[in-house]
C-alpha cells in the first residue's frame, strides 16, 4: 500500500511539472527548440537571468491582438545555449487562446552572416527565407496562394499556458506563456519568374516554447 501511495505521489509530481509541451521546463525557466530540417536548435535558461545569460533569449509581447513570441539564439558560448546554430524567428499568434486552433504567422529573420543557420540552409535548397513566403502543408502554385491570402499563415498553434504579464516591466516574474507548433512549410525556388512556378520546396519545422512575458 506504501508503495501504490508513493508511485502516486510521484507521478502527480511529474505531471505537474511538465509545461505542456513535453519538455519538462521548470516554473520560472524560458525555452525554445525548433527543429528546422532535422536540425535541433535549443536554448533554456533562468527567466530572470535571461538578459544577462548572454544574447540569448524567448520573450513574448501583446501588439494589437497579436502575441509575438521572439526566438533568437546568437551566442553558443552563454549558459543557456543547449544545441543548434545562430538563428531569430518570431511566431506571431493572433489572438492567443488555450488550445490547438490559433491562427498565426512565422517571420524568420535572415541575416549574412557566415555562422546564420537560415542564410546557410536557404542557401544549400536554393531558396529564401526572406519575406517568410511559404504556404502551410501543401505545394501550391504560387499565383493561387497569393490570391487565396494564405502566404505566410499557419494554423494550429497549441497553447498549454496564456500566462501573466509582470508586475514590473523590468522583471520577469509574471507565468510563461507556454505551447508549439509543428508542420510543413513549402517554399519557392530563387529566381522564379512564370506564373506556372509552384511552392514546392518542403521544410519541416518543429516548435516547442516557454516564452517570458515582457507585458
Amino acid at each position: 500500500m506504501k508503495k501504490l501511495l508513493l508511485l502516486s505521489a510521484l507521478l502527480i509530481f511529474a505531471c505537474s511539472s511538465d509545461d505542456g509541451s513535453g519538455n519538462n521546463v521548470s516554473n520560472g525557466q524560458y525555452f525554445f527548440e525548433i527543429e528546422i530540417g532535422g536540425e535541433v536548435h535549443r536554448v533554456q535558461g533562468n527567466n530572470d537571468e535571461m538578459f544577462v545569460n548572454g544574447q540569448n533569449s524567448c520573450s513574448a509581447s501583446l501588439y494589437q491582438g497579436s502575441q509575438g513570441i521572439i526566438f533568437r539564439l546568437s551566442d553558443t558560448s552563454s549558459t543557456d545555449y543547449g544545441s543548434g546554430q545562430p538563428l531569430q524567428i518570431i511566431l506571431y499568434i493572433i489572438n492567443p487562446q488555450l488550445g490547438s486552433n490559433n491562427n498565426g504567422r512565422i517571420e524568420f529573420i535572415e541575416t549574412s552572416a557566415s555562422d546564420s543557420f537560415l542564410n546557410n540552409y536557404a542557401e544549400q535548397n536554393n531558396f529564401s527565407f526572406l519575406g517568410s513566403s511559404f504556404v502551410e502543408n501543401t505545394s501550391m502554385n504560387a499565383i493561387d496562394a497569393i490570391s487565396e491570402g494564405v502566404v505566410g499563415k499557419i494554423s494550429n498553434i497549441t497553447l498549454s499556458s496564456i500566462g501573466t504579464p509582470p508586475s514590473n516591466p523590468i522583471l520577469f516574474d509574471g507565468d510563461n506563456i507556454s505551447g508549439s507548433y509543428e508542420g510543413v512549410l513549402y517554399f519557392i525556388a530563387n529566381g522564379w519568374t512564370s506564373s506556372e512556378t509552384n511552392h514546392d520546396i518542403p521544410v519541416p519545422i518543429k516548435i516547442s516554447f516557454s516564452a517570458v512575458r515582457l507585458d
